[in-house]
């Protein structure tokens, strides 16, 4: 669920394979490419259907994990476990990076926001992922744009523009049909399911957390200059020490840890569930291709597909069905995706007409 995008904020460098941050997504690289002149029809939507296959491959997987009664925690550890050892040999043989160097105190306390930001907020998302629907998961996920926008806003003393304040009151009212107070609701809202709240304030959190660890990204590259894969080097460790941690927590206290320990990783259940996790890491190199060839704001449209894929698949294998109040604001919330998503189109397209001029 590491995925979403609005912008990518490029370093100025010499060197045209430089490294590149995803705002709104999960860190990604972005190589530089000689386009071809004539691109044939599969090259010049290549970057979608990348996007697509990665979309639908990481709303696939997590949907798998839970209809096998495995916890999507437990079954995250081999992934992260894997991504860290890779993204370790990347920068260590293929790079040439080093782990260790003198940085400022500025740096380290930006680091440690987004480090943390980044981990509580994945983790929050896959936490708050037992008590909420797919679809309903996910699309207050996605709400991550509309708050990026609004924060960045704040924190670089823009105007709000019309598109940005739509955005915002659309979000507001998806969300609201999506989460379905009681208050509001009630002959709609199901009384019996104590823990949906809780889902909810979880997966908000994931949300703003995610949209303060994208501006500490942008803080990073821009200021400090930080190699972009000692980032995500950096989530990918803590997220595999914090779930040790919370399995640790989980089990050590039991009188049958033992038992327990092997009825929950011992099992062909879990093996399944592990590698369907792995196929997360295919679908971040997916990613990386897709924004390779396109601009990010169609990226963000096409990855945004991640609601469709969720409601599709809720519906359609799931025995818990979506109500169409919640498809609604489901609905809402991707417009509102679409809205912000075309007005930095405008924007991109605008700047580079008056660099040209």
């Amino acid at each position: 669920m590491e995925q979403l995008n609005v912008n990518t904020i490029e370093l100025p460098a010499v060197n045209p394979n430089e490294e590149s941050i995803d705002l709104l997504a999960e860190p990604v690289l972005k190589l530089s490419t000689s386009a071809s002149s004539n691109p044939s029809l599969l090259q010049r939507f290549s970057g979608i259907f990348y996007n697509l296959a990665s979309a639908f491959l990481l709303t696939f997987s997590i949907f798998i994990v839970k209809h096998l009664g495995v916890d999507l925690l437990d079954a995250l550890i081999p992934r992260f476990l894997l991504q860290s050892i890779l993204l370790a040999f990347y920068m260590k043989f293929i790079k040439h990076y080093t782990f260790y160097k003198q940085t400022s105190k500025g740096e380290m306390l930006s680091l440690f926001a987004n480090v943390f930001f980044a981990t509580s907020g994945f983790f929050a998302f896959f936490f708050a992922y037992r008590y909420l629907s797919l679809p309903d998961a996910i699309t207050i996920r996605y709400t991550q744009i509309i708050w990026t926008a609004i924060l960045s806003t704040i924190v670089y003393r823009e105007r709000p523009s019309i598109p940005i304040v739509i955005a915002t009151l659309l979000t507001t009212v998806g969300v609201t049909c999506v989460a379905q107070p009681s208050f509001l609701f009630s002959k709609i809202s199901s009384s019996n399911d104590s823990h949906r709240s809780l889902g909810l304030a979880i997966v908000f959190y994931s949300s703003i957390a995610m949209s303060i660890m994208v501006l500490t990204n942008k803080h990073l590259l821009l200021k400090y200059k930080t190699k972009h894969s000692l980032i995500v080097l950096q989530y990918a460790f803590v997220s595999l020490c914090a779930m040790v941690i919370y399995c640790f927590y989980k089990y050590y206290f039991r009188s049958d840890r033992i038992q327990s320990l092997q009825e929950n990783f011992l099992t062909w259940k879990y093996l399944c569930a592990s590698s369907v996790c792995l196929l997360q890491i295919l679908s971040s190199i997916w990613i990386q291709k897709a924004i390779k060839r396109e601009s990010p704001s169609v990226f963000t449209i096409i990855q945004s597909s991640d609601i469709l894929f969720s409601i599709l698949l809720q519906n359609l294998v799931s025995s818990s069905k979506s109500n169409l109040l919640s498809i609604f604001g489901s609905m809402l919330v991707l417009t509102s995706i679409l809205i912000i998503s075309i007005y930095k189109f405008l924007n991109e397209r605008k700047t580079k007409t008056n660099t040209v001029k």
